[in-house]
């Protein structure tokens, strides 16, 4: 697991929970990640 600041530059919505994110980053480029879970009441 790596730890870094970045800037999302695009999201999608997957499902009733989940968030497709794509993610640019200085240290690892352009990343695509899942956040599962994101959008659940408990989650915020």
């Amino acid at each position: 697991m790596h730890q870094t600041l970045g800037v999302v530059i695009k999201k999608h919505d997957i499902g009733e929970a989940d968030r497709f994110l794509t993610i640019f980053t200085r240290d690892f480029g352009k990343i695509e990640t899942t956040a599962r879970g994101i959008r659940k009441i408990e989650a915020k």
